[in-house]
C-alpha cells in the first residue's frame, strides 16, 4: 500500500485543560505508519523507510488483526527502564543481520502503541473526525493485547496528565482535538505536544579530536538545526556515549567527511573534522541559552526516521 506521511505535532510551552481534546502519553520511540494488506505488513518510518524486517514480532501481531486492509499510525517503543527507552530501541532500527535481529527480539522486547487509523478495508478515514477514527481503531484492535496495542488517553485534563508525565519521567504529553481531521505531513492544526523535559533531534555536522580513551574516536559532536535553509550551530556534545557507541559513530561519520564547515556562520572550534550534514541524533539538555546554544547536552542515540533538512529548533 502507498505510504502516508504522518501528521506532526506543534510544540507548546505549557499544558492546558480543554473540552473536546484528548491527551496522550508522548512516547519515546520510533514513529511508524503500518500498512496491512492480507498477510503483507509494512512498517514505515517518517521518511518512508520500511522497517518490517527489524520488527518481526510487530509484523506477526498485525497479521493477526481481523481486517484485510488497514493503515495505522503509532509508535514502536522498547520496554526499557524509565528514561532509556529511546537508547534501547536504536540498535534495532538499522540492524539487517537476521541473527542479530533475532537476538534483539529476545533482549529488547518492543510494543507498537497505536493511536490512529487512516484507512480500513477500502475506505479512507483521514477526513473523518479523530473521535470517529478512535472508535474505529478500538474495534480494529479488539482482543489485541500483545505487541500491538491501543494507546489510551484522557479527555479534557491535560494538566493532570502532564503532572503524571513529570512524575513518571515521560518525555511529555500530546494533545489532539477530537473534531480534527488527519492531515498527512502537516504540523499542528489540532495536534500539539508539551515536553516534560528538554529533548530534540539535531544534525551532526562535525566532531572534535578526542583525548585519552577517546583518542581513536572523537571528543565531542558539533550539532545544529536548520533555519531559513541554513544550518545553525547549536553547540558541542561530549557526553552520553559508551566506548562502543563512540567507535560506531566515528565509523559512520568518516563516511561523510567534508572539506569545509556546513554551518552558517562557522563556529570558532579548534581541531574539527567537518561533516556533510546527513546524520541526525537525539539529545537531551537543560535549556537553550540566549544565543541559542544547548546547555548541558547529552547524546541519546541516532535517529533514522527524519531527514536532516527537516530538523528545526524546537523552542
Amino acid at each position: 500500500m502507498k505510504f502516508v506521511r504522518p501528521m506532526l505535532c506543534k510544540l507548546l510551552p505549557k499544558p492546558f485543560d480543554a473540552p473536546g481534546w484528548i491527551f496522550e502519553h508522548k512516547l519515546d520511540g520510533v514513529r511508524i505508519i503500518a500498512t496491512k494488506r492480507g498477510k503483507t505488513v509494512k512498517l514505515f518510518t517518517r521518511n518512508g523507510k520500511d522497517r518490517a524486517k527489524q520488527f518481526p514480532e510487530i509484523v506477526a501481531a498485525l497479521r493477526k488483526l481481523k481486517t484485510d486492509v488497514v493503515v495505522l499510525d503509532g509508535e514502536i517503543t522498547a520496554e526499557a527502564k524509565r528514561g532509556k527507552a529511546f537508547q534501547a530501541i536504536q540498535p534495532r532500527v538499522q540492524q539487517t543481520n537476521a541473527a542479530a535481529i533475532a537476538r534483539l527480539v529476545r533482549s529488547t522486547p518492543v510494543i507498537y502503541w497505536i493511536f490512529d487509523v487512516l484507512h480500513l478495508d477500502g475506505k479512507p478515514l483521514i477526513k473523518e473526525s479523530l473521535s470517529s477514527r478512535k472508535r474505529v481503531l478500538r474495534k480494529v484492535l479488539v482482543g489485541s493485547h500483545g505487541k500491538a496495542r491501543y494507546l489510551t488517553g484522557i479527555t479534557s485534563k491535560g494538566k493532570a496528565l502532564f503532572a503524571k508525565a513529570k512524575r513518571l519521567g515521560w518525555e511529555g504529553i500530546v494533545g489532539k482535538t477530537l473534531k480534527g481531521h488527519y492531515l498527512p505531513g502537516v504540523r499542528g492544526h489540532g495536534w500539539i505536544k508539551i515536553k516534560a523535559h528538554e529533548e530534540q533531534e539535531l544534525v551532526i555536522a562535525g566532531y572534535t579530536k578526542g583525548q585519552g580513551k577517546a583518542a581513536s574516536s572523537f571528543g565531542a559532536l558539533l550539532v545544529g538545526y536548520y533555519k531559513a535553509g541554513k544550518l545553525k550551530f547549536a553547540g558541542e556534545v561530549g557526553t552520553g556515549y559508551t566506548q562502543t557507541e563512540r567507535k560506531r559513530l566515528r565509523g559512520m561519520m568518516d563516511r561523510h567527511r567534508a572539506a569545509k564547515s556546513p554551518f552558517v556562520p562557522t563556529p570558532k572550534v579548534k581541531e574539527v573534522t567537518w561533516l556533510h550534514p546527513v546524520l541526525v541524533a537525539q539529545f537531551k539538555f537543560a535549556e537553550w541559552t540566549n544565543n541559542n546554544i544547548l546547555r548541558v547536552p547529552v547524546y541519546l542515540g541516532l535517529r533514522y526516521d527524519k531527514p536532516a533538512k527537516l530538523v528545526k529548533q524546537e523552542k
